[in-house]
């Protein structure tokens, strides 16, 4: 079966987040994803109310953004915190050793914390984060054309997320995934078999601006 998921959201447990549980389900279901990956930073805080979003039919995967030594990684699968400050290795290793996939996010955006080529290229990656809907629109195109050729090249499965932490844009960015059943160990199995699709687009110029906004308020109180 093929499943429409966001694999790529953050909640108010990321702390950059304005992002609730149940805006997220709205969001999602008005967007007519079947799921969501909950992927907040360093925390699997909001896996513990997974529940409510499950209850309104959508597919819960577990996951976290480790933020490595050399830039963020995605674990999807991962139900418990994997420790921040690593290096990419061994935050892989640590991902795997959960039963994880390890995802290079976001990974040569120059404005977020990205592990960059040559770390994508030896680290040891399940899979590339293609499409990534919060890219600054100025980049995206590029940026998504050179991941598509490293994808091919080394032979790694793509996929897409929104990176939201807002409402509004959820399921911007989503991961096609053709899946044995409706499952988050399906969706797992199906990455690691390369049985996924990044679909979607970028944020607008205004959506990303508003972004930049709300970091600055939160950081500097403006």
């Amino acid at each position: 079966m093929k499943l429409r998921i966001d694999f790529h959201v953050h909640t108010t447990y990321s702390g950059d987040s304005i992002l609730t549980l149940e805006a997220l389900a709205a969001s999602a279901l008005k967007n007519e994803l079947d799921g969501v990956a909950i992927t907040d930073h360093d925390t699997c805080e909001a896996l513990k109310e997974a529940g409510k979003l499950e209850k309104q039919g959508l597919l819960v995967v577990p996951g976290i953004e480790v933020s490595s030594s050399d830039g963020h990684i995605v674990g999807l699968g991962v139900s418990k915190p994997v420790p921040p400050g690593l290096p990419a290795g061994e935050t892989i290793r640590e991902i795997k050793r959960m039963g994880g996939v390890a995802i290079a996010a976001h990974p040569l955006c120059p404005f977020k914390k990205s592990v960059g080529e040559d770390i994508l290229r030896t680290a040891g990656f399940d899979a590339v984060e293609v499409l990534n809907a919060s890219t600054l629109p100025i980049i995206y195109a590029s940026e998504v054309k050179k991941l598509n050729r490293l994808c091919r090249e080394l032979g790694l499965p793509q996929v897409g997320g929104s990176d939201s932490h807002t409402p509004e844009t959820v399921g911007r960015a989503y991961t096609l995934v053709e899946a044995e059943e409706r499952s988050a160990e399906a969706v797992i199995e199906a990455v690691k078999k390369g049985k996924t699709m990044p679909e979607g687009d970028r944020i607008t110029l205004q959506e990303a601006l508003g972004r930049l906004g709300m970091k600055l308020k939160q950081k500097f109180g403006i």
